[in-house]
């Protein structure tokens, strides 16, 4: 493979196109809604960006003139020397106040071992408060993206994120809402929310101070209302819950 070969990256929206923002809903309910999903654009975007993401936590060799032992450098979690973009620094606000909530909505007592539902009650004010902390923390160009229907922008991220943070119909988290997460990240890069940046920073920023955050904020809410996973395979499945970091 030629090490010139360029790889590709989520593509931006140009505003000039007729793109129609929508809710999201569910569309996958039988076997061949699944075929379907396999060669839509969405599937695309989405092997896309994780690829993208996934490269840029590649260990990289360091440059060295002599016969010296090979270097490589690599990205730890809680790194102090990560550079981090005001984007991806807006965000980890956003993350930090939904953080906060947990703390003035403690879990009922009382026995249970799948699902507080004190879990609703910080599920329903984070609802209310959403449309205003993402116009707090996304920048107003991304917005104001000129849309031809009449749903917003606002209203398909606000639906993403929402949906990234487990049930609170079922009381239950799994793969599914980190997926939301991931979908809620590719639309704002695909916005040009996030920075433009060379040897991959900004993915990096994006892996380790969005992503590793956001699992911190769900690691919590799974032990404080003891979530029940959403739909495990007990052993035959990876993990209960996640699936990104295996990935990056």
């Amino acid at each position: 493979m030629s090490s010139t070969m360029e790889i590709p990256k989520l593509s931006l929206l140009n505003d000039k196109h007729d793109h129609a923002f929508v809710v999201p809903i569910k569309r996958i309910n039988e076997g061949h809604d699944v075929q379907r999903f396999l060669v839509s654009k969405a599937y695309h975007d989405i092997m896309v960006f994780v690829l993208q993401l996934n490269r840029a936590m590649f260990p990289r060799q360091l440059s060295r003139s002599d016969d010296s032992e090979v270097r490589w450098r690599t990205w730890e979690i809680n790194s102090q020397t990560l550079p981090l973009s005001h984007a991806v620094r807006q965000l980890q606000g956003l993350l930090d106040h939904l953080n906060a909530i947990i703390d003035v909505v403690p879990p009922d007592a009382g026995p249970r071992r799948f699902g507080n539902v004190a879990f609703r009650r910080w599920y329903e004010i984070v609802e209310a408060r959403l449309p205003s902390l993402l116009q707090d923390f996304l920048p107003e160009q991304n917005l104001s993206f000129s849309q031809p229907s009449n749903v917003s922008v606002q209203a398909e991220l606000q639906s993403y994120l929402l949906g990234a943070l487990g049930s609170a119909q079922r009381l239950d988290y799994g793969t599914g809402h980190e997926l939301a997460f991931l979908a809620f990240l590719g639309c704002i890069w695909k916005l040009g929310g996030f920075e433009v940046s060379s040897g991959g920073d900004e993915e990096r920023a994006i892996v380790l101070g969005l992503i590793e955050p956001y699992l911190q904020l769900i690691r919590r809410l799974i032990k404080t209302y003891t979530l029940e996973p959403a739909g495990s395979h007990g052993v035959w499945g990876l993990d209960d819950h996640s699936f990104l970091p295996y990935l990056f």
